[in-house]
């Protein structure tokens, strides 16, 4: 009979426990955004919380720039248990998780502390349930600011100036409506294929916050920038679940907590990092134009039917409680 003496079960003992810390140890997170961006921002806080309260015991590796792969990619990893943490967006989320499509309908927030509140309350928990199911665990839910029109052609300043424009929106079905209904043409693809896209004249315009617009240089290639805000550019941390559930309560509640701290810390820090971006992209040679709020109102009222078509996909009842929790806020009831 093989028997094992002290001394070996002891080294296995400790080798298992080696092997045991190092899976759980050492977690591979990913965005495909720069190191600058504030999806990058918010990992890197993720990572550092994380390494502090755990004493060196969880450990967080951000990758930046689509090291990882693209969001598409990235969000399918994170669910397969393949890859552990990612910023996701909702738009992208939509395809599994319905609901997830109102997070981004156009025109319904007049503030960030409105996308904040509806969020963080138990909208924000029912959508995180739903994630959950999926494969997801989310960490937090943020935006990195509302996004704006920008083109190669001429200022928009009101609705009727998308008129021909060939514009490049993320691969998902509302925002392709959104665009065809103030007249653009618009053009799905993948971020990493923009600038190119530009550059090259594929495609006149892109709408993006100014985050993402500074990160990705596009004051190099577009010419006009005009604050059409007529979407916010929402983010998940998003989680493996299978990663979640094989941690210990105590590291589970940790990083939920620290996912939680970098989403707050992301929220103080926006306001300033905007402002700062907007004079970056100004510096840059990109002329910004301001819309005004009467034009907004026109471009909104063109939405309704694009809003009208996707409750009814996500659902008409989410959709109705989700846009009476933004209002309730508004009005304090």
């Amino acid at each position: 009979m093989f028997r094992i003496n002290r001394f070996t079960a002891t080294a296995l003992l400790f080798a298992g426990l080696a092997a045991s810390s190092a899976a759980a140890a050492d977690l591979r997170a990913g965005t495909s955004m720069a190191a600058t961006h504030p999806s990058a921002q918010v990992l890197t806080k993720l990572s550092e919380l994380v390494k502090e309260r755990s004493g060196g015991n969880l450990n967080i590796t951000v990758y930046t720039d689509g090291t990882l792969g693209n969001d598409g990619q990235m969000q399918q990893q994170v669910q397969s248990g393949t890859q552990d943490i990612s910023t996701a967006n909702a738009a992208g989320l939509a395809a599994q998780v319905k609901e997830m499509a109102v997070v981004e309908f156009p025109f319904i927030y007049r503030n960030s502390d409105e996308f904040y509140t509806v969020l963080g309350g138990e909208m924000g928990k029912e959508l995180a349930d739903k994630l959950y199911e999926k494969g997801w665990v989310a960490l937090g839910f943020s935006h990195n600011g509302f996004r704006h029109a920008t083109n190669s052609k001429h200022p928009i300043e009101k609705w009727e100036d998308f008129a021909g424009l060939k514009i490049r929106v993320i691969p998902n079905a509302m925002y392709i409506d959104m665009f065809s209904a103030l007249g653009a043409n618009p053009t799905p693809m993948p971020v990493s294929e923009v600038y190119a896209a530009l550059e090259t004249g594929a495609v006149d315009a892109q709408e993006a916050p100014f985050a993402q617009i500074n990160a990705m240089r596009i004051f190099e290639v577009q010419k006009y920038m005009s604050t059409t805000g007529h979407a916010v550019n929402s983010e998940v941390i998003v989680m493996s679940r299978k990663t979640y559930d094989a941690m210990s309560p105590e590291d589970q509640k940790l990083v939920v907590e620290a996912g939680r701290d970098a989403v707050e810390w992301k929220r103080q820090q926006f306001q300033e990092m905007e402002a700062g971006l907007a004079k970056a992209i100004e510096e840059g040679g990109m002329t910004i134009n301001a819309v005004e709020p009467a034009e907004l109102a026109r471009m909104a009222e063109k939405m309704q039917p694009v809003i009208a078509k996707h409750a009814a996909l996500a659902g008409t009842d989410f959709t109705e409680r989700y846009i009476k929790a933004i209002e309730a806020g508004r009005t304090g009831n």
